[in-house]
């Protein structure tokens, strides 16, 4: 009875550490699309950064847009529009994992 009781137990053990894994591993798949999506490390007064190609990978995450400095923004739908001035554009992407609300922090520097 006792090893009955054991193999039991080892098995909602392992069935949960796999569980587990499975959902640890969405979640960093999901860090690092963020962190690795080609975004541009400057750009000139009426570039554009386009966030559209993000929504093939990652479908349900929200963003927001902060310009730093004397950079002014536009965004239009998921495309965002440098409009004047040399400073930064901070893009935080916010998506919820299966364990954690993540958010990520891009900075992009505008010149003129």
């Amino acid at each position: 009875m006792n090893l009955t009781l054991e193999a039991i137990s080892l098995f909602m053990i392992s069935v949960l550490g796999i569980y587990l894994m499975q959902k640890i591993q969405y979640d960093y798949k999901l860090v690092t699309i963020f962190k690795n999506y080609p975004l541009p490390t400057t750009v000139k007064n009426g570039g554009i950064i386009d966030i559209d190609k993000l929504y093939i990978f990652v479908q349900n995450f929200k963003y927001s847009v902060n310009a730093k400095g004397s950079a002014s923004v536009a965004v239009e739908g998921n495309v965002i529009k440098v409009l004047s001035g040399p400073g930064e554009i901070e893009i935080v992407f916010e998506a919820w994992g299966y364990l954690d609300r993540y958010r990520i922090q891009r900075v992009i520097k505008v010149v003129e």
